[in-house]
């Protein structure tokens, strides 16, 4: 496995996502990162220059030549400080972020089984109406 790819797997860890949901933050088709993983292989430059700007708290010299630290430095100007998180409130963030995904996992459950029942009781219904309309016409 090369380099590049275990720090794009740390990347995506450190983010508390699996590759595969990496993967998509960055509009990379399911099994670009995973298949190279898997297999040793390179990956196309656009998906680094992909996640050097989804990330820009990830060092981009780490994450090419894994030289110097993972993060940036700390923010200097104010514009910075808006867009940074610290370490415990992007702990405290991917925690939240994947309860959440838990949740809307969750609902999406309960939607398809509503979406099953109402297409029962829609069948239901339309053989009901047909029995009416055939009382009607006796």
């Amino acid at each position: 496995m090369s380099s590049v790819l275990k720090r794009i797997k740390l990347v995506a860890d450190r983010e508390g996502m699996s590759v595969s949901a990496f993967e998509a933050t960055i509009g990379a088709s399911k099994g670009v990162f995973t298949r190279a993983l898997a297999n040793g292989t390179d990956i196309q430059s656009k998906w680094l220059v992909s996640i050097v700007e989804k990330y820009p708290l990830y060092s981009s010299e780490w994450l090419l030549k894994g030289e110097g630290d993972m993060l940036k430095a700390l923010p200097v100007t104010k514009e910075d400080e808006e867009t940074y998180l610290s370490p415990e409130l992007e702990g405290i963030t991917n925690a939240v972020i994947s309860s959440l995904k838990q949740v809307v996992a969750s609902q999406n459950i309960t939607i398809k089984s509503q979406e099953k029942t109402i297409m029962s009781l829609e069948r239901l219904l339309s053989s009901f109406e047909r029995e009416v309309a055939l009382l009607k016409n006796k």
